[in-house]
């Protein structure tokens, strides 16, 4: 890979329209790492993760598309399609191989890469998501398409700026004013504001319901039977919810399945984070980069 090429400008665009962020190393020896946003988020949703991380690794965050700066790229979101995108981002950085990180929707696609670009993956790490999707829960039958889309539409904005701290900030009460500003500098490219109304996300509704309704198409179980490579799954327990909706018991359910669908496949390591929320990586931005780290290390494919 060519650790300079992009190094002065933060937010390049491939030839198909995808826009990230590059962070060098002077360590040429080790494994770049790729990280991926989940829906509505964008690259810098990782700040955190980044700055624990350090200069040990070149990192890539991108946009993926539809979001941040590759929201203007024509895409259909299907998670094969946009795997292939994020593809010609390590083919543009020549990165033959590369760690692939994900969280929530971004773990889906990291799953895919993971799965169908093997020789391009070193391991992947799968943040609360990949392993279980909206499919696996109307697998169930318990709820229907529609039923659930409406479950999982976010709200629409416009947002004031205290709306938008309280809800990032109030699963960080313990947070220091110093992380909570890093939070909050971490989702600011998420939102733009919006003439005389307050903040929208970038993403906007529409696009949103588009990415949503193209990952209801995605089954990660065929995925998961698939992955060779060194995987670790990291599942929120968040301990927080004294009242859990059907909804938030259909998603419980799709992790609890997820130990079953994992059993005995010696390449992927399952961890249950107790009192982890969903966003980990910016509330646990230490602990996320340390497993990161772990699983960027040359190990000859093991785990440990």
């Amino acid at each position: 890979m060519n650790p300079a090429r992009y190094a002065d400008s933060p937010f390049p665009v491939t030839d198909a329209g995808i826009a990230f962020r590059y962070a060098p190393t002077r360590n040429l020896e080790s494994i770049p790492i790729v990280l991926l946003h989940g829906l509505s988020q964008q690259g810098d949703y990782w700040l955190p993760v980044i700055e624990s991380l350090g200069s040990e690794h070149a990192i890539v965050s991108i946009d993926l598309p539809g979001h941040g700066d590759s929201r203007r790229m024509e895409s259909d979101y299907r998670i094969s399609t946009v795997s292939k995108d994020c593809m010609s981002v390590l083919d543009q950085l020549e990165i033959d191989q590369a760690c692939i990180i994900g969280h929530s929707w971004g773990a889906s696609v990291a799953l895919h890469i993971g799965a169908h670009f093997a020789d391009r993956t070193h391991s992947a790490v799968l943040i609360d998501g990949g392993a279980f999707t909206p499919a696996n829960i109307l697998e169930r039958g318990s709820i229907g398409r529609e039923a659930l889309r409406v479950e999982l539409t976010p709200p629409k904005g416009p947002f004031t700026d205290f709306e938008l701290r309280s809800h990032y900030l109030s699963r960080g009460a313990s947070l220091s004013v110093a992380q909570q500003e890093s939070v909050m500098q971490a989702i600011d490219r998420t939102y733009e504001r919006a003439p005389n109304t307050g903040l929208v996300t970038t993403i906007g509704f529409e696009r949103h319901m588009e990415v949503l309704d193209s990952f209801f198409d995605y089954n990660p179980d065929s995925d998961l039977e698939l992955i060779a490579v060194p995987c670790w799954i990291l599942i929120a327990c968040d301990l927080s919810e004294p009242d859990r909706s059907d909804i938030l018991d259909e998603w419980g359910r799709a992790k609890f399945d997820v130990d079953g669908k994992v059993l005995g496949k010696m390449n992927i390591a399952l961890q249950h984070w107790y009192g982890a929320v969903h966003d980990v990586p910016l509330y646990w931005p230490d602990r996320v980069a340390q497993l990161i780290a772990h699983a960027a290390q040359t190990r000859g494919g093991r785990l440990t």
